[in-house]
């Protein structure tokens, strides 16, 4: 009741404090990253995760009236210095298992290697996807889904942690640029999957309403919500050196992403370097992509992926209020970097970059 009672303190904040008291409130048992109940003793794994259902609000001034689902991860051992979390919002089509797969954790769980590192997650299912609320998807605008995370980092900020970093995947760095971009409460932003160079149209025509696939018929989704069509993830999302096993699954799993929101992802990104929302990021930004991103990366002669320098001088007008902007690619690795034999690589630059920034 104290905290409920200082978050409501805070003029205008009262969405915030109604997720606060969700995310702090914890009523679920501990779940280890992998999503195994938590046991006794087992010291060998990274740390503990709680899940959370808290309520949201789609923008200022709005009311609380929507959930998120996700779960909040902290390791065993703290590294040295002042804590830090890493907030996980995953690409179009996914939900927060992109962040910690199922998987050869091990090898593609970025939360089990972030909480091997001594930072805590925080990983939440996008609005309209996984567990949390499924609005009319036109109410899933880029803005709202922006505002959902400033709602997040508001409550990290308030619970104590004084370094939040914003990591994205394609279209989750498009809400993790829209928030820092509007509201600059972040440490840092990682942006994976993601460029202002132009889409691929084969992966754009890839999509169609969800109701029309298999594995959301009878759900009551109205024609905004967008899924893959069968069979189009190998092609868009991985390389050949990509797991066929992964690809299967991912395939079976597959979620949505709001129409509404998708045009406003591609909206934020076809706004001219100078005047976009990027350029009024002050936080250090990573970009890293595959080097084999098919979303991204298709055209050689209008972008090189495979030269990190022309990547970077690409990118630098979007980035001109940062404190440093930092451009790598990964070899053999197509959109989903999490999800390649490479994982680890990706992982070991991103964890260098925070702890260098």
């Amino acid at each position: 009741m104290r905290l409920r009672k200082i978050y409501s303190n805070i003029t205008g904040k009262i969405a915030v404090a109604a997720l606060a008291a969700g995310l702090v409130l914890f009523s679920s048992a501990p779940v280890f990253a992998n999503g195994s109940p938590a046991p006794n003793n087992q010291p060998n794994l990274p740390g503990f995760c709680v899940p959370f259902n808290a309520p949201v609000a789609l923008g200022s001034g709005q009311p609380f009236n929507q959930h998120i689902a996700g779960a909040y991860c902290q390791p065993f051992a703290w590294a040295k210095g002042s804590h830090q979390i890493d907030v996980l919002t995953e690409g179009a089509t996914y939900n927060s298992s992109y962040w910690d797969w199922p998987q050869n954790p091990a090898l593609y769980s970025y939360v089990q290697k972030t909480l091997k590192a001594g930072r805590a997650t925080l990983t939440y299912d996008r609005m309209g996807t996984g567990k949390s609320s499924h609005p009319v998807s036109t109410d899933i605008t880029m803005a709202a889904d922006a505002y959902v995370l400033h709602e997040i980092i508001q409550v990290l900020h308030l619970v104590g942690y004084n370094n939040v970093n914003s990591i994205g995947h394609s279209y989750g760095s498009g809400i993790a640029l829209h928030e820092a971009g509007t509201y600059n409460d972040t440490s840092r932003v990682v942006l994976t999957g993601y460029l202002h160079t132009p889409r691929n149209d084969v992966v754009a025509g890839a999509t169609y309403p969800a109701n029309q696939d298999p594995a959301f018929a009878g759900q009551g989704l109205d024609n905004g919500y967008l899924t893959t069509k069968p069979g189009t993830r190998k092609t868009s999302f991985y390389s050949t050196a990509a797991s066929q096993q992964v690809i299967d699954y991912d395939e079976a799993h597959k979620d949505l992403v709001s129409g509404t929101g998708f045009g406003g992802y591609f909206a934020d990104r076809a706004v001219p370097a100078g005047t976009n929302l990027t350029n009024q990021i002050t936080a250090p930004v990573l970009l890293i992509d595959g080097q084999q991103d098919f979303v991204f990366c298709f055209n050689p002669a209008y972008l090189d992926c495979t030269d990190e320098s022309a990547v970077l001088a690409h990118e630098a007008p979007y980035f001109t209020g940062t404190a440093s902007l930092t451009a790598k690619t990964v070899p053999n690795t197509g959109h989903d970097l999490t999800l390649h034999p490479s994982a680890n690589d990706s992982f070991a630059t991103i964890n260098s970059w925070i702890k260098t920034h």
